[in-house]
């Protein structure tokens, strides 16, 4: 079936009532944000979980099998982003965004009570990996609603900005509560305690978002353009597979790269601390704090300036900008060792938090041209979650081929390298749409 696509005018559907698009703002920000709470947390316990799950002699392996479960959760995004996806569309943004919001809180909550491998056994790590997967599920419904209801919502000029809202700062703020979590867990539960509990805990706190989500959400105002185009398509996943799926297949590698760089960056920097530059864990996330703070504000800037300046423009820019820089600041992150270097860590990962967070400013504006109203929560949730399913391979992949610490740096500069010239390759062969948003 192919889509009739109203030509009201954007502006005309945006905007209609004083603070509707402010609500819809943040009630977007805050569910982005508890998404990434959550993987920051699984990534932040990592070298915990590595140990209590998958106990190995070889530090890299255990980590590997740490990392596969975060790579679990992304592979199962894709089917997430078609059922949610197919729910947004067919029944409303508010309500799939309810659905996965709860989802992804419970399944949070519920991975802080597991039993661990040497109590458990071999059930332990297949119940946490049976978790990560009905993550994916939720997830991928956060992505199908969020990033669509805000886009909707806002009057046109504004849409760079809160794209970078919503992308840029919800993953920054879910960073920053996450590694304030991380703080407060080893300060309440120092030492062997921590390994006991406090991962537990950090868990458990990712149900304060979803309360507050929730609370937002249930005042929230449906879009105004699904209100519009409600019903116009009874298959809107078959639709974007078929007479969208060219778009979506050149959205990929767009994504796949920022999504690379993001996980190798901000996702592996907590581990790449620890294990690579030998800072403490408590050092690591004031650290990690104080430097998603300082960077709040890229995402929003990079999305404003695309709405100034070509959505293609400035990403290919920041593509470019960040496949040459990442590498190099690996490289001298990598020789900096030590409590003692503290102060050098520090300006390194602002800069690399900056890059990473700027490319995701303009992406989820730049997804939601892509399609019209009536699949356009299908087709943006599953351009990003089978982009985001390969990239998280990528962190997995990473450790295991490395071998060891000795070869880590190398190995993650080579798959900046890749992701970066992905990113820039598809930004250079996806068509300018011929509009804002239908």
């Amino acid at each position: 079936m192919t889509t009739t696509i109203d030509r009201t005018p954007a502006r005309a559907v945006t905007g209609a009532r004083p603070g509707r698009g402010f609500r819809a703002t943040l009630s977007s920000s805050v569910g982005f944000t508890l998404d990434f709470y959550d993987m920051y947390v699984a990534v932040f316990v990592a070298p915990v979980i590595a140990t209590l799950f998958f106990p190995s002699d070889n530090k890299a392996l255990s980590l590997a099998g740490a990392f596969s479960t975060l790579a679990a959760t992304l592979l199962m995004r894709p089917i997430g982003a078609a059922v949610m996806g197919s729910i947004a569309d067919r029944f409303g943004r508010r309500r799939a965004m309810i659905l996965a919001l709860f989802g992804v809180g419970a399944v949070t909550c519920t991975i802080g009570a597991l039993p661990v491998e040497a109590s458990a056994g071999v059930i332990a790590p297949v119940l946490l990996l049976v978790l990560r997967l009905a993550q994916g599920m939720f997830v991928g419904g956060v992505f199908a609603s969020t990033l669509t209801m805000a886009i909707e919502t806002v009057r046109p000029r504004w849409r760079g900005l809160v794209s970078g809202i919503v992308g840029g700062g919800g993953t920054t703020v879910g960073s920053v509560l996450a590694s304030l979590a991380l703080f407060l867990a080893l300060q309440a539960f120092p030492g062997n305690q921590f390994a006991a509990w406090g991962w537990r805990a950090m868990f458990f706190a990712g149900g304060l978002p979803v309360v507050l989500s929730l609370v937002l959400v249930v005042f929230l105002e449906e879009s105004p353009m699904w209100d519009r185009d409600a019903n116009k398509t009874r298959r809107p996943v078959r639709e974007v597979l078929g007479a969208h799926r060219k778009l979506m297949l050149l959205n990929m590698p767009v994504v796949f790269g920022i999504a690379t760089h993001f996980l190798l960056t901000l996702g592996f920097l907590p581990t790449y601390l620890q294990v690579v530059n030998h800072l403490p864990p408590v050092t690591v996330s004031g650290l990690l704090v104080v430097v998603n703070l300082l960077t709040l504000a890229f995402g929003p800037l990079v999305g404003h300036l695309s709405q100034l300046y070509g959505r293609k423009r400035v990403m290919i820019a920041v593509a470019v900008l960040n496949t040459i820089a990442l590498p190099v600041l690996f490289h001298l992150l990598a020789g900096l060792n030590g409590p003692q270097a503290l102060v050098p860590v520090a300006v390194v990962t602002v800069a690399m938090s900056c890059l990473s967070v700027g490319a995701f400013g303009p992406m989820p504006v730049f997804l939601n041209q892509r399609f019209p109203t009536a699949v356009r929560a299908s087709g943006v949730a599953l351009s990003i979650n089978f982009s985001f399913a390969l990239a998280g391979l990528v962190p997995t992949l990473v450790n295991a081929w490395s071998g060891g610490v000795a070869n880590l740096t190398t190995f993650v500069m080579g798959a900046l390298v890749i992701g970066g010239l992905a990113t820039v390759g598809g930004l250079l062969a996806v068509p300018e749409p011929a509009r804002d948003l239908d």
